[in-house]
């Protein structure tokens, strides 16, 4: 029995990049088997320590399961890539 994913999300309101990123992790999870996508505005009272947690530095970062797997511009074919990667 597998485990449930869990995905971070790390935006910001601000940032240009992060709601394209958004959507296609959306698209993405739902290609992928017990996914749970929890979005962090990385720069909030809850979301700085956090960040800080993972070391991010900008956005949009990715977190799966605690690993940090993308960051910044990402296409659809390397946000799933680092996504599987982080899967093992």
């Amino acid at each position: 029995m597998r485990m449930q994913t869990r995905i971070e999300f790390f935006y910001s309101r601000i940032c240009p990049h992060c709601e394209p990123v958004r959507r296609m992790l959306y698209e993405i999870a739902k290609d992928l088997d017990k996914v749970h996508i929890e979005e962090v505005d990385a720069w909030s009272e809850k979301g700085e320590p956090l960040a800080k947690k993972y070391g991010v530095h900008l956005v949009p970062t990715v977190v799966v399961n605690g690993i940090r797997c993308a960051e910044g511009i990402v296409g659809r074919q390397q946000l799933l890539s680092a996504i599987r990667g982080s899967l093992g």
